[in-house]
């Protein structure tokens, strides 16, 4: 069979069709057999020459780790042998030292970051906590420095916030604003420093002034504190007991009259049996005894006028005076009874006694401190125009607050 464009096709049966077709199949088949198989050789030839290249870099690699590690090895140990070796010396022991100390150092530094780092609420929010210290509690923090409650204590005492027999808990601290206080002092006396304010001469003067005054405070506290003891209190008041003691008391009434002859009068009707407290009543000036029968009550020699006391304490209980005059007019005096007193008690002027031994340390202590210093004090003259009167009164001034 002839085409248009001239090819001839010979005419074959539909069998002969269908062998042709699986016989071209066949061959691209076989064709495609053989390129995989080509592919897999190769890819497994490259593998091969890739897996013996891995592995001798792996070897190598290998080899090169080794001889570091047994250089690196052989380096500690003579380093080691030579640290060894070093530590006994003074260096060596010095470096340790130093070492040691930094190592402490941060040790606590460690620690002390651990106990302070914030603890989250049960919100989520976080809070800072403080150390714990049994002996003197945390209460604040100021750029870095701990704020403890002798802090807080020292502060408000010499403020006068606290007085001396008061105990400062750390709850009251802050109920009473006691913390805040000193924190925002801190930061204000800080925030001086900065701006150099602490340099003028009168805040230096002031500053100068302050501390003084507190270290003149703890010096007295100490000097009279080795004075004024529980024991050389009880002392004084042992060899002073007898100061104490007031003498004896009596016992009396007495009838009060305006002259001589009406104190003689009475005195002739209580001698013929009159009742005193009767005639006290009726016939005494003496509003504050009268109703009273006259009644004085006991009382020592020095509560009474001289003459009143002499005629009382010369007389025997039971007995009637004779009559004297004081001020107030005539006594007709009868004694009722008569007592010695006892010393006063110890509790009663423990007080007193420490007050007068701390003040005479007080004294000693300044005028000794006075003598070796040298001290002159250079007291302006009067001038012509100030009055005498008031010239003096300015030296007493002078002289009660200087002295």
């Amino acid at each position: 069979m002839e085409t248009p464009d001239g090819k001839v096709f010979s005419e074959m049966s539909a069998r002969e069709h269908v062998k042709a077709a699986y016989r071209a199949l066949g061959a691209a088949l076989l064709s495609l057999a053989r390129a995989i198989g080509k592919l897999i050789l190769t890819i497994w030839r490259l593998a091969a020459a890739l897996d013996s290249a891995l592995w001798r870099a792996v070897k190598l690699l290998f080899k090169r780790f080794a001889r570091a590690a047994h250089f690196a090895s052989v380096v500690i140990s003579k380093a080691t042998q030579s640290l060894i070796e070093w530590l006994p010396t003074r260096w060596g022991k010095a470096y340790s030292s130093a070492f040691g100390a930094f190592a402490v150092i941060a040790g606590l530094w460690v620690a002390d970051q651990i106990r302070a780092a914030p603890t989250v609420a049960a919100d989520g929010t976080a809070s800072l906590r403080a150390p714990v210290d049994e002996d003197d509690p945390i209460l604040a923090r100021i750029d870095g420095r701990y704020v403890h409650l002798s802090e807080i204590e020292a502060s408000a005492r010499a403020s006068g916030f606290l007085n001396d027999n008061e105990v400062l808990t750390p709850q009251s601290a802050f109920e009473r604003e006691l913390v805040q206080n000193y924190v925002e002092q801190r930061l204000l006396a800080r925030a001086a420093q900065d701006e150099g304010i602490h340099r003028a001469p009168g805040v230096l003067r002031r500053v100068r002034a302050a501390r003084d005054r507190v270290l003149a405070a703890a010096f007295i506290e100490s000097e009279t504190g080795k004075v004024v003891t529980p024991d050389t209190i009880e002392r004084f008041y042992n060899a002073q007991r007898d100061v104490t003691v007031l003498g004896d008391e009596v016992r009396a009434r007495h009838i009060l009259v305006a002259t001589q002859e009406e104190a003689n009068i009475v005195m002739e009707e209580l001698k013929a049996g009159a009742d005193f407290g009767e005639l006290a009543r009726s016939k005494s000036i003496d509003p504050g005894t009268a109703r009273l029968g006259g009644e004085i009550g006991w009382f020592s020699r020095d509560m009474m006028t001289r003459r009143f006391a002499n005629a009382a304490f010369s007389t025997e209980p039971g007995n009637l005076a004779d009559p004297v005059e004081t001020e107030f007019g005539w006594h007709v005096i009868e004694v009722l009874g008569r007592r010695p007193t006892n010393a006063v008690p110890f509790s009663d002027v423990s007080d007193q006694i420490a007050n007068f031994l701390r003040s005479r340390a007080i004294d000693n202590t300044l005028g000794q401190l006075s003598a070796d210093q040298q001290v002159v004090y250079f007291r302006p003259e009067p001038s012509d125009e100030t009055p005498a009167s008031e010239s003096a009164a300015v030296v007493n001034a002078n002289d009660a607050s200087g002295d």
